[in-house]
């Protein structure tokens, strides 16, 4: 019976297609749910929020100055002695004014007392002969040879520039004196060279200078090279 029954019912076209449009409605309309639930997003409203300014506490006031120090002014008494005794004042000794000589009778200007009688002016006292030489007066070499005014440089003997051949140089070293008429009257060796310090001095006492105040003495150095 039951057999007859599903052989009896035969399948509708039209239920089919309500059936299929209707699981394809229900489908978009899920999907449009699901894509509008990302897509629409509630706008939450914030709460109210209050601001408070609070203002800082006013700096407290400076302390006060310091009280000023009271400075104590000390009085010091200052005692007056007075001396009991006077110094004496000491008047110091007037020398004795020496009464002016006018001198004997003969006597020249610019003699001294006790000199003989037609003697000379500067000699001795009580003497008869001139006064004695003046001491020479030592000046550089430079201004021994701005003084000089003739007078040929030394030279070595040929004997000695053979004897010291390959030696090196040869260094002579003297003292001349020159008197007030410009002569040379004294040459002292200082530093000599063996056989040439004969010739060397004559040819130094052969020098003229100017006439001088005073004698002069200097130190002269020769260097003589050997070839």
């Amino acid at each position: 019976m039951f057999d007859r029954y599903v052989q009896g019912t035969k399948p509708s076209w039209k239920r089919r297609a309500v059936l299929t449009v209707s699981l394809a409605l229900h489908g978009i309309a899920a999907i449009v749910l699901v894509v509008y639930s990302f897509v629409h997003v509630e706008e939450i409203t914030p709460p109210a929020l209050s601001l408070t300014f609070f203002s800082a506490p006013p700096p407290p006031p400076p302390p006060p100055p310091p009280a000023k120090k009271h400075t104590e002014v000390k009085h010091i008494e200052k005692k007056i002695v007075t001396p009991t005794t006077v110094p004496q004042l000491v008047q110091p000794k007037q020398e004795e004014e020496k009464q002016e000589d006018d001198g004997e009778e003969g006597g020249v200007e610019g003699g001294v007392a006790g000199g003989v009688k037609g003697g000379v002016v500067g000699g001795v006292v009580g003497g008869t002969g001139p006064a004695p030489p003046q001491k020479p007066k030592n000046v550089p070499p430079h201004v021994l040879d701005t003084e000089k005014l003739s007078g040929e440089n030394p030279h070595l003997p040929d004997i000695v520039k053979i004897q010291r051949k390959g030696t090196g140089d040869a260094i002579f070293m003297a003292k001349i004196c020159v008197d007030q008429n410009g002569n040379v009257n004294q040459v002292s060796v200082m530093q000599g060279i063996p056989g040439a310090d004969g010739e060397i001095m004559n040819t130094l006492r052969s020098w003229k200078f100017k006439k001088q105040a005073i004698p002069i003495c200097s130190m002269t150095r020769f260097v003589f090279t050997i070839n």
